[in-house]
């Protein structure tokens, strides 16, 4: 029997099967089973940072679900062809520029870049012993990428199956959702 093992920092809620008395009747348990399973899954939709309110969520919430479990149908193909594993996947692509725009703020991309690869307290499991060029360079290409390419920014930061254009909106989505949660001050 194939079991889904794959870990994920799932909800409370989410952890646990839905647990009825015995006693009840059927048709009340049916009930109760429908609303029960509603809740859940608008826990589903807030985790995965689906808004339900967007035309094509239900169907985008199906395809988020299918790419955390793997299922190569909902998948774009990012074929390789020969030699090692990419270092820059799309996730680490995703990260870095969260990362980078979280500094922004205070700093140029370039020093945002700096900081990072001086930050070893902070930043040392995503980046660790890179040096600042070569940050700058992937921050770069993962930018390009993310402006240029509707595909990606819907598969990485849509919230439904409309438009996702690039801008502050996408960043603050970047940041909530790859950005390092780290609460000290960088």
């Amino acid at each position: 029997m194939w079991r889904m093992s794959k870990t994920r920092d799932w909800p409370t809620d989410l952890r646990k099967k839905i647990n009825f008395r015995k006693s009840q009747v059927r048709d009340d348990f049916v009930a109760e089973y429908i609303i029960e399973c509603n809740r859940r899954i608008r826990l589903l939709f807030d985790f995965f940072g689906v808004d339900p309110k967007l035309p094509g969520s239900s169907e985008y919430l199906i395809v988020q679900l299918c790419n955390h479990w793997d299922i190569p149908g909902f998948q774009s193909s990012n074929a390789q062809g020969r030699g090692a594993p990419r270092r820059w996947t799309d996730i680490k692509n995703c990260e870095l520029f969260a990362d980078v725009m979280a500094l922004t703020s205070r700093m140029s991309e370039h020093a945002a870049c700096v900081h990072i690869c001086k930050s070893v307290a902070k930043y040392s499991e995503r980046y660790s012993a890179l040096k600042p060029k070569t940050i700058h360079r992937q921050f770069l290409r993962a930018k390009k990428q993310i402006e240029t390419d509707p595909i990606f920014r819907l598969q990485y930061f849509g919230g439904g199956l409309g438009p996702t254009d690039y801008g502050p909106e996408l960043i603050k989505v970047a940041l909530n959702r790859y950005g390092l949660r780290n609460k000290s001050k960088p």
